[in-house]
């Protein structure tokens, strides 16, 4: 293994998404089942792995951290972002 060698970081970034999803919503007392958020067209098109959401669909934060961190969806950071 060549420690030196670059890495891309999108994982982490996920993984720091997701971190940050959780803390705030425990935060503010939201539940995480029950809030939604809309997929915008600029979230369902972005490049890179996908959790395959489509423009306009609602989604709950819960769905969105599972889309985040089982399929790697790009699509799931962007709305939660």
């Amino acid at each position: 293994m060549n420690k030196n060698l670059r890495r891309e970081i999108a994982s982490l970034t996920k993984m720091m998404t997701m971190f940050c999803t959780v803390k705030l919503c425990r935060k503010y007392k939201i539940n995480m089942s029950k809030c939604y958020f809309r997929v915008t067209p600029n979230a369902a098109g972005t490049r890179g792995t996908t959790a395959e959401l489509e423009s306009r669909e609602w989604a709950t934060i819960e769905d969105l951290l599972h889309g985040l961190m089982l399929p790697s969806g790009n699509d799931a950071a962007t709305v939660l972002a």
